[in-house]
């Protein structure tokens, strides 16, 4: 052979050794989410309706819909998200008992849907979504995390 051919084929066998290292170990979080914000705001959205329908109908739901439960976030940002359905519910549960005395009997009372729905296009999430997304960005060990959280994972 060739002696320049042997030392392109060589140099190539490195340059292919080192690309293998250098891509294992190196977890992105993409790998895992193609659209953390997205993927955050929806998880919040079913915390927000899991907490205003109650425990009792929120695991039937979480059940037939597993938009409700994605093992990624919710076992990294469970406490935040569970802190954002419970504070939303909140406000719900004090929008009903202001609007008993405002309207009608009939249209008094939590509107969960359409609370959760203009929450999900609101300012306030958007900001906890970038807030949760730098910390999203400097996760190093996510593996382990989301093991960890979901064994079965």
């Amino acid at each position: 052979m060739d002696i320049k051919l042997i030392m392109i084929m060589k140099k190539l066998f490195l340059l292919f050794v080192f690309l293998q290292f250098a891509s294992c170990g190196v977890t992105k979080n993409a790998t895992y989410i193609k659209d953390f914000k997205s993927e955050f705001k929806l998880q919040a959205y079913c915390h927000c309706i899991t907490e205003g329908y109650g425990k009792k109908t929120s695991s039937s739901m979480t059940l037939k819909d597993k938009s409700f439960y994605s093992p990624v976030v919710s076992s990294i940002f469970f406490d935040e998200l569970k802190k954002i359905g419970y504070e939303e519910n909140r406000i719900m549960k004090l929008d009903s008992l202001h609007s008993i005395q405002v309207v009608s009997e009939a249209t008094a009372g939590k509107k969960i849907i359409s609370h959760c729905l203009q929450f999900y296009h609101s300012k306030k999430l958007d900001s906890l979504t970038n807030i949760n997304y730098k910390k999203w960005k400097n996760i190093k060990n996510i593996d382990s995390i989301i093991v960890s959280k979901n064994p079965a994972y």
